[in-house]
């Protein structure tokens, strides 16, 4: 284990009431309106994505999510690891400098990129539709790279409420644009429009807040530094974007467009829900560790010993993602008709399935974070690779047998991605996961009576014959009041030791 990071010694209740208690006020703060960002932005995202399915031809759709996977790929190369340099230590305003110039740089050369794929589709294949589209997409290039480090800065001086109001408005002005586009018959260029639109007024909202614009400055030895840590986050990304489309790509292949649509929209539910847990999680991650790693020991020097910090916070985040997901996988049934209708009804075992996948798939949020702070990113690409490889040979073996069979596979592949998860985490990062499992029966117990009262309550209003969203919503009252206040209850009986407070 490095000498950096050791392992913790315990994290007892009393020492987790004191941090929970030093650092709530901020914490909820900053986690509430980084949640509420994220519940505008995926309620926007969805609303496009229904509403352009609706409009749009099939053909068309098509075309946005192939072209958008291939931009979206760009944009990760574009930004690179900007962002998370910044958040990893202080910086000075020279260095902030280099670090914006080495963006601009980055997307300036995406953006080319961009350019010259569109010319060759309009000019060597002659499809002016396409190439059209994929200049209108490398607009966003530019902006992007520019934003990933105005966001870390954002997130390193603790301005999350600020960042998230920014996010909002810029969910806000894409989605009116795009639904402007789309009424005046801008077809799929509507959708490119709308992102990009979102996108600069993130980039000025956020140049406005900080009152900081890069001087093109850049020397060597530092710009060897950032590309160097920047290559470990990229490869990171690059890799959890494979893994990301390789399901669809593949049950499109093997099963036909119907399927791989069942399977889109599956993944596109439950990674509603993930986003809304999981980039909070990121960003409090990297503000609570980075505070941590950024104290002062008793001898004098920057103490990096975040294990006890990330053992509590690991489980406050299990203590309140898995109850979320193992409800959307009960009430998935009923979801899919009231939001898609009856004709999207087998995406439902999907969400089920899926939604098993991303409890498992949970803790590696974190990861990064932890490692980086840490000083061992580099241990983090390896992994990542392993189970990218893990989840797309599963995905290519199981995709004949059907799209159940593919969605379990991925299952198998989350279980493989978390035991990966937390060997890094445990043995890099110090973070205690026997303390964790230690501490975990509570929620186990409460997740089972949340479970069963929930799925008593879904037969009991089938027999009532009662509307599907009278049934959702009490599912998802009574489900969430029994898991707490079984908590609460257990808390009090074993004197104070459960795992949340």
């Amino acid at each position: 284990m490095d000498s950096l990071s050791p392992r913790p010694k315990g994290v007892g209740w009393a020492s987790l009431k004191h941090w929970l208690r030093s650092r709530t006020p901020a914490v909820i703060g900053d986690g509430a309106s980084t949640l509420v960002s994220k519940i505008v932005s995926q309620a926007v995202q969805l609303l496009i994505f229904l509403v352009a399915a609706r409009a749009l031809e099939s053909a068309e759709f098509g075309l946005y999510a192939f072209s958008s996977a291939i931009v979206v790929m760009l944009v990760v190369i574009a930004e690179g690891g900007w962002g998370e340099f910044v958040m990893k230590a202080e910086c000075t305003d020279r260095e902030l400098d280099q670090i914006g110039t080495i963006s601009i740089l980055a997307g300036v050369l995406v953006t080319i990129i961009g350019a010259f794929s569109a010319a060759i589709a309009w000019f060597l294949f002659h499809r002016p539709h396409e190439a059209l589209l994929l200049a209108l997409f490398s607009c966003w290039f530019l902006p992007a790279s520019l934003y990933a480090v105005y966001e870390g800065l954002l997130i390193a001086r603790g301005l999350l409420r600020k960042q998230s109001i920014i996010r909002i408005a810029s969910e806000i002005a894409g989605l009116c644009v795009t639904m402007l586009g789309l009424w005046l018959g801008w077809n799929v260029f509507s959708l490119a429009a709308g992102r990009l639109v979102s996108q600069l007024v993130c980039l000025a909202g956020s140049a406005a807040v900080l009152g900081w614009c890069p001087r093109l400055h850049l020397t060597w030895p530092f710009a060897r530094e950032v590309l160097g840590f920047s290559g470990h986050i990229l490869s990171n990304r690059l890799i959890l974007f494979l893994r990301s489309y390789s399901g669809t790509l593949a049950i499109g292949s093997f099963l036909g467009l119907t399927e791989a649509g069942y399977f889109r929209v599956a993944e596109r539910i439950v990674a509603a829900f993930s986003e809304l847990i999981g980039e909070p999680a990121r960003m409090l991650a990297w503000t609570l560790f980075r505070r941590s790693a950024l104290g002062i020991g008793s001898d004098g020097r920057q103490a990096r010993d975040i294990g006890p910090s990330a053992t509590v916070f690991m489980m406050v985040l299990m203590a309140i993602s898995t109850p979320v997901y193992l409800g959307l996988s009960l009430i998935s049934s009923d979801l899919i008709d009231i939001v898609l209708g009856e004709k999207w009804a087998p995406a439902a075992i999907l969400v089920a399935i899926l939604s098993v996948k991303q409890v498992l798939l949970m803790p590696g949020y974190v990861t990064e974070a932890l490692l980086s702070l840490s000083g061992n990113i580099r241990r983090m690409p390896p992994a990542l690779l392993f189970n990218a490889v893990v989840s797309v040979a599963l995905v290519l073996a199981l995709a004949p047998f059907g799209v159940v069979a593919a969605a379990w596979g991925q299952c198998v592949a989350s279980l493989v991605a978390f035991l990966t998860s937390m060997r890094l985490q445990k043995c890099y990062g110090g973070l205690g996961w026997a303390e964790i499992m230690r501490k975990s029966g509570y929620v186990a117990i409460a997740v089972a009576l949340m479970a069963a009262a929930v799925t008593a309550l879904g037969y009991f209003a089938g027999s009532l014959s009662m509307q599907r969203v009278l049934t959702v919503l009490l599912q998802v009252v009574s489900g969430g009041a029994i898991y707490v206040c079984t908590l609460l209850v257990l808390k009090k009986v074993g004197g104070g030791t459960a795992t949340i407070p």
